[in-house]
């Protein structure tokens, strides 16, 4: 059951009208669906040659590894999300949530940040949920893999390489800060703001301790995986490279991506970034194989994870009518 907000049209529109509203959403939706999935194809497709020659160094095993850890990395991160929405109203079962997340995450590949946030809005939207909540819910949980992103890095290469983290001091600062935004008190006040600034009528929803610390346990194993498969690519490339230094490069290089690049995936800022963390143990044509091998691992699984959320969802369909 949709709420009145997903209904797309007011109390005493014709039918006639709703109905086109109706039409005018799904053939927006499906537009946007194409060009994502079309500019998914293409970052596979233009990075094939640099990645073939590679793989030739680094070996077959340990790209399938690598591809196996990116895609339970994206379960993880789908159940950080599902925390978070069921927290804020989303009360459907889990295949549909977990292929709102899955077909949401193709908006990435469009540039500027905000598409999978607003995917989710819209998909969420099938289920019930209101537009504004699903929005707070999904930036909250955006907050969540941010910070726990700047966590593990922070903590995998103070461990590992202390110097490596000087350079990027202030990316975990600012992860250091969304940290302290996802205490219940603070992060009501902060999403009450964005409602206001978005002219949203409804009321702040409250996410408990409880949910968010299980968003960010979850988070911080995607965190783990992704770390994971980055040493994977490393270790044939570098003998002296530790799980922990991997992982907080990984981490931190994501990190400082997100942060400073608003383009498809952070190209550029993260490789520049994982050059300068895995210094201590790779040279720089090492430790950019490294980023060029995961970032197509990770951009394999995410177009494995569309495939399979678009088949759950028409998989349900006839069943949800």
């Amino acid at each position: 059951m949709n709420s009145p907000e997903g209904s797309g049209a007011a109390a005493g529109d014709p039918p006639t009208q709703s109905a086109d509203h109706a039409k005018t959403l799904r053939a927006v939706r499906w537009a946007f669906l194409g060009v994502a999935v079309g500019l998914l194809a293409w970052a596979l497709a233009s990075s094939w040659d640099e990645v073939s020659e590679t793989l030739r160094e680094v070996g077959w095993a340990a790209f399938v590894y690598a591809t196996l850890a990116a895609c339970l990395a994206l379960a993880c991160n789908t159940l950080s999300w599902r925390t978070i929405l069921r927290a804020v109203g989303l009360a459907a079962p889990l295949p549909d949530t977990a292929a709102v997340f899955l077909v949401s995450q193709s908006g990435k590949y469009v540039p500027g940040a905000v598409w999978p946030v607003l995917a989710q809005a819209e998909f969420a939207k099938d289920h019930g949920l209101a537009r504004g909540r699903a929005l707070a819910g999904s930036v909250v949980a955006m907050i969540v893999g941010v910070a726990t992103a700047g966590a593990v890095g922070a903590l995998g290469l103070l461990v590992s390489a202390p110097g490596a983290i000087r350079d990027y001091w202030w990316a975990v600062a600012v992860a250091a800060v969304l940290l302290a935004v996802l205490t219940p008190p603070v992060l009501r006040r902060v999403i009450a703001l964005g409602l206001r600034i978005l002219r949203r009528s409804e009321e702040a929803p409250e996410i408990g301790a409880r949910a968010l610390g299980v968003a960010a346990a979850w988070s911080v194993a995607n965190w783990l995986l992704l770390g994971g498969q980055a040493w994977l690519l490393l270790r044939p490339l570098a003998d002296g490279a530790s799980l922990a230094l991997a992982t907080g490069a990984f981490a931190l290089s994501w990190l400082v991506g997100f942060i400073v690049v608003i383009a498809p995936a952070g190209i550029g800022a993260r490789e520049a970034a994982l050059v300068v963390t895995l210094s201590s143990v790779a040279t720089g044509p090492q430790a950019l194989a490294v980023a060029l091998l995961s970032r197509f691992a990770m951009t394999l699984a995410d177009a494995l994870g569309l495939l399979v959320g678009l088949g759950i969802r028409a998989a349900r369909r006839p069943a949800s009518r």
